[in-house]
Formats: structure tokens, sequence, C-alpha cells
């Protein structure tokens, strides 16, 4: 099992947001919301210190169109920056593309879609429309954050803590939505004593 945070917990910057991080958890999901000129500056002028830091990334994929999720993962896909997994919002029209090997779809509070490889955010599916048993044997990674039964990306609470218990499993990736560094990393620790 790995752990690990997004790239937002002090703003934008992934670098930064990485070496806050570094010794903490074993990967950064990349946060990419948008795949515009420059947004692939930024992405480019950061990987050569990220790919320097002890440790492993994951990418979440642009959620404001399809097109930009495409180039974004391409983009990753022929580069030679290492990645563990890229999560792809079920965009209209995602169906329609030729996705990389490493791309797994997540499911939205209230859009759940299947594909061999799955992004399973347990914060959304508390909140709205379960994730059918037989997409469970196709999770690569898991999203967590707490909830207050309204809203997610709040700190890990308890209630969500336990339903995320029956998914932890050794090869799982498990990102912490938190965009909060304390709480991101209290969520950490808290899992990796669950774990123990």
């Amino acid at each position: 099992m790995k752990l690990g945070t997004t790239s937002w917990l002090t703003g934008e910057n992934f670098l930064d947001n990485a070496r806050l991080v570094e010794g903490r958890v074993d990967f950064v999901e990349l946060l990419v919301y948008t795949w515009d000129r420059p947004m692939r500056a930024k992405v480019a002028a950061w990987l050569d210190g990220l790919a320097g830091l002890d440790l492993e990334y994951t990418v979440h994929l642009p959620t404001d169109r399809v097109e930009n999720a495409l180039a974004a993962a391409r983009f990753f896909a022929a580069s030679s920056f290492p990645l563990l997994n890229m999560t792809l919002h079920p965009l209209p029209g995602w169906r329609d593309a030729d996705w990389p090997d490493l791309v797994a779809l997540e499911n939205l509070i209230d859009r759940v879609e299947f594909h061999p490889r799955y992004t399973f955010d347990l914060t959304h599916s508390l909140l709205g429309r379960e994730l059918p048993d037989h997409f469970h044997r196709h999770i690569v990674e898991l999203h967590l954050s707490g909830t207050d039964g309204h809203i997610d990306h709040l700190p890990l609470d308890e209630a969500t803590l336990r339903a995320a218990v029956p998914h932890l499993r050794r090869d799982l990736l498990i990102c912490f939505e938190i965009f909060d560094p304390d709480h991101a990393l209290a969520a950490v620790d808290r899992v990796r004593k669950v774990r123990a």
C-alpha cells in the first residue's frame, strides 16, 4: 500500500508541495486541472525537480475538457517521467479517445461508468452513487477525504475511515485529496496506524 497526497496543499506549484511532503508520503498526485499553454509550461518546468525527489507520482488529468485530458495523458505517456497511475474523470466523449494504459477512470458523485482500471473516490460514493461491487476488483487507486454529508475534501473523519478499511490492500495506491498539509498528513498517519 502506497500513501500519497494531492499536489495542491499550499497552492498549485507541484514542486513546492512535493518538497513539503517528501519523506512523509510515498507519492504525490499531480493535479493538472487544465492543459493550456501556461499549464504545459509550468508542468514542464517542474518535472526535473520532481524527478529528483524521493517520491513517486500519479497524475489527476484535467477535468475541464476531454481534449485537454487526452493531451495531458499523451504528454505524460510520451515523457520519461515515471508515473504510477493517471486518473480521468468521465468527461463527455471520454469513450471515443484512445487512452494510455496507465489511465484509470474515477467515479463522480453523480456519474459512475466502467473502465478496466479504476480510481475509486470513496467520498464521492458516500455522497452520491455507490460503486457497483463488480468494479471493486478493478480498483488501482483509492481517493480519500472527509465529508460532512454534503461536501468532500474535508479532514478525514472516523466514519469515512471505517468505510475505507475494507478496501485497503497491499497493492493499492491511496491518495488523500485534502487540500491542507496538516490535515492531509494527519490522514496519512491515521491510515498507516490502521494498517500497522
